[in-house]
């Protein structure tokens, strides 16, 4: 439950401090004093919006700050363990919650002294005070809010949790599916087109051993009959000539050294020197005439080479690269046609995991149905009997589910209050049949319902009592007591008979100065309780038995 609230410079309250008892507490006032700031105040602390205006004129800065008390197994307490933000390990324990908003926009998030973020802080607020603000009874004439109210009072949050994220999913998948159709036709066109220009390619083998091959066989088939010129030249002078050849003046000095010989033995080393040299000559000889005897000079042969290699020359040119680059080229031809086959299997596949995801959609949502109905019958009975006092005999409340016409994060179905006001009235949209008062009534009725059904400690009603009075007022009130009972019940009103059923009676009172205005909430004794509540009753003018009435509503 909430223990205290500290506020300073927030809107037109410099500073106020509050202690908050548990039961049913009522702030009352003049309209126009401020009630509702301490509510707003509260929300600013649980994480709602912050707008640059409620800081105060001339303030740099506002602040709100919260204690809470929590039990080892509230929904709070588990929050706070989860997220490593508890304070303390005991059955019993705290949560601090802080937000200073400065000037200019920004704002500071704090839970138990730890800086956190405005969502953090947020989602822990919902576990710890549920507020029903005073315009409840127009925001419930919305469908989504409708359905929204609907999934509280269920508490089937994990459902709608499961629908959701299946949704989430259903929709990526159904992304990548829509993109890869699309995109489906330019890859046909891209395919027939890599297709025709791989297998051009695979005809010709472009492969760099290929073609290094190719090279060098023309190389040799157009430069052969110069090669055979060239090796019959050599071989005519080396042994052949018509002339001395070199072999034959060779023989001559090896002759003339011979003789020497006679005469010198100390020239034995040139005359082997020769010899092995004559030997050598007529190996190389006998080489160039078998090189000679092997040279392909073909015509046939190096037109078809040249064939090849212009095939290869046109297949760089029409592909705008060069010669070298054809192997490259074809590799990378290769590779993105298998991209293409790829992505082809990837549409096939995601179509696959699309089917499956309808699926798990599907299986999801109708447990969601599922839950939703039986818990709409439930809440139809229960506010039809809870709007009977409110002066509403014989009014009818019934929720009406309507498939959707597409799946959506938040289920299958739409949901719509229906209500019958009068007996005998047909059931309509609450907007077309329920007056102001009426809706106030029915918003009321709701709110109590569902927070009974919640585990939330604390609950504020800002002025949903509007438009209501008289017996129906004291209804309220017996009701808001009721629900008091076990829980924190705070409770903005103008109601005297609503006021004069709280515990703990606080009241906001306006003070103006000649530069500035302020509100100041001050808790009320008995006999400041019978004064609030005879203003409340009689206005300007208390009479003395305006007094005794209010005396005696607080006694009853």
């Amino acid at each position: 439950m909430l223990l205290s609230i500290d506020i300073r410079n927030f809107a037109i309250i410099k500073s106020l401090q509050l202690d908050w008892n548990g039961g049913m507490t009522v702030i009352t006032g003049e309209t126009g004093a401020g009630k509702s700031i301490v509510i707003d105040a509260l929300g600013l602390a649980l994480g709602e919006r912050a707008e640059q205006t409620v800081v105060s004129a001339g303030a740099n800065q506002a602040e709100v700050s919260a204690v809470f008390a929590i039990t080892e197994k509230s929904g709070a307490y588990r929050w706070l363990a989860e997220n490593d933000l508890l304070d303390g390990d005991g059955v019993e324990t705290e949560a601090i919650v802080r937000r200073v908003i400065i000037k200019g926009g920004r704002s500071k998030c704090y839970i138990n002294g730890r800086t956190v973020t405005q969502t953090q802080l947020k989602n822990l607020g919902g576990y710890l005070v549920d507020i029903h603000g005073q315009h409840a009874h127009q925001t419930l004439l919305k469908t989504k809010e409708q359905l929204s109210l609907l999934d509280r009072f269920a508490n089937h949050q994990d459902l709608v949790s499961n629908v959701t994220l299946a949704h989430q999913q259903l929709a990526e998948i159904k992304s990548k599916k829509l993109r890869l159709e699309q995109e489906k036709q330019a890859r046909d066109s891209q395919r027939e087109l890599l297709t025709y220009q791989v297998e051009e390619l695979e005809l010709a083998n472009p492969e760099s051993s290929v073609l290094e091959k190719l090279e060098l066989e023309h190389k040799k088939a157009a430069t052969s009959q110069d090669r055979l010129s060239i090796a019959s030249a050599a071989i005519e002078a080396l042994a052949n000539g018509e002339s001395q050849s070199s072999l034959d003046k060779l023989s001559v000095v090896i002759s003339q050294v011979s003789e020497l010989l006679t005469i010198d033995p100390s020239l034995h080393g040139v005359a082997e020197t020769l010899t092995d040299a004559e030997s050598l000559l007529q190996d190389a000889a006998h080489e160039l005439e078998s090189y000679r005897e092997n040279l392909d000079c073909d015509p046939e042969k190096l037109e078809l080479l040249d064939q090849q290699l212009a095939q290869f020359h046109d297949l760089a040119r029409k592909h705008h690269i060069n010669l070298t680059e054809l192997p490259d080229h074809f590799l990378k031809l290769q590779n993105e046609l298998k991209q293409l086959q790829s992505d082809d299997a990837a549409l096939e596949r995601i179509q696959n995991d699309y089917e499956e995801a309808v699926k798990t959609y599907l299986c999801q949502a109708k447990l969601l149905t599922s839950s939703r109905t039986k818990v709409a019958r439930k809440l139809e009975k229960l506010v039809t009997q809870k709007i009977q006092p409110l002066a509403m005999e014989g009014g009818q409340f019934s929720i009406q589910i309507k498939a959707r016409e597409n799946y959506s994060p938040l289920g299958m179905e739409e949901v719509e209050y229906l209500v019958s006001a009068n007996p005998g009235q047909p059931l309509q949209a609450m907007n077309k049949v329920a007056s102001g008062g009426e809706l106030s009534r029915i918003s009321l009725a709701i709110s109590t319902i569902t927070s009974e059904h919640q585990l939330i400690p604390c609950i504020i009603f800002d002025e949903v009592d509007v438009g209501i009075g008289g017996a129906t007022a004291d209804t309220v009130g017996q009701l808001l007591k009721q629900l008091a009972d076990g829980r924190q019940v705070l409770c903005v009103t103008h109601q005297p008979q609503v006021a004069s059923y709280g515990g703990q009676h606080l009241v906001a009172s306006k003070t103006k100065a000649s530069n500035s205005t302020s509100t100041t909430i001050a808790q009320l004794n008995q006999e400041q309780r019978v004064e609030e509540i005879a203003r409340m009753l009689g206005g300007k003018t208390i009479s003395d038995k305006t007094i005794s009435h209010a005396k005696e509503m607080l006694k009853q």
